[in-house]
């Protein structure tokens, strides 16, 4: 099944020593104290989530949402992303994700909360839910859609086959969605996937990474 483990070469641990060294105003360092998890999407060392029927991944967003819940619990930050394939600098062949929590908010999560949180004041509703509305109402980049998610390329994208996933409704992170809409995501991240892979005719490498609320946050 789906198994999530310490990984034996972390990143990140949770009994490194705090200090900070500033030299120059310009040359500063901090410590960073964190865990890093592992987990395996199956026990068949062959199947990307890709090529994983819905029901099984189903399970792996489960354990992302497990692991999300739990972490959330000790460190600021919990993110949950995979580097697919060697050409993203993936080391171990067996498919896999990786789940890094950490006591520091990193700078792009810490400036998507603050632009939310403007837009939140000003306008009184939810940034990431007018935008899924705009995108489905114009249907321009719209790549796969569902009932309680919608897939777009955004229109801010950086890479060339880029696309955003978005809850169609409020949503803080992985642990608060429903039954529902962990089923309806994974079978739209099963068709999703497959399309990487049908439009390159090969096992498609990516990077993806699941973005919500910081522990605490609004």
């Amino acid at each position: 099944d789906t198994f999530a483990f310490d990984n034996d070469f972390a990143s990140l641990r949770a009994e490194a020593p705090a200090g900070s060294a500033a030299a120059h105003p310009l040359l500063r360092a901090d410590s960073v104290r964190g865990e890093c998890r592992v987990v395996c999407f199956s026990p068949r060392h062959d199947l990307t989530l890709a090529q994983l029927d819905a029901g099984a991944i189903g399970a792996v967003v489960d354990a992302w949402a497990r692991q999300v819940a739990a972490l959330s619990q000790r460190w600021q930050w919990v993110q949950v992303f995979e580097n697919k394939g060697e050409l993203m600098g993936c080391s171990n062949p067996h498919p896999h994700c990786q789940v890094w929590a950490l006591d520091a908010l990193p700078n792009e999560p810490r400036k998507e909360d603050a632009h939310q949180r403007e837009y939140l004041a000003a306008h009184g509703r939810a940034l990431l839910l007018d935008y899924a509305d705009l995108e489905t109402a114009r249907g321009e980049r719209v790549v796969e859609g569902s009932d309680a998610w919608v897939a777009v390329v955004p229109f801010w994208a950086v890479w060339p086959f880029e696309t955003v996933l978005l809850p169609r409704r409020p949503v803080g992170h992985l642990p608060d969605l429903s039954p529902a809409e962990r089923a309806d995501l994974a079978a739209l991240l099963a068709r999703l996937l497959a399309r990487y892979d049908h439009l390159f005719q090969t096992s498609f490498p990516y990077s993806m990474g699941w973005h919500g609320r910081p522990p605490g946050g609004g």
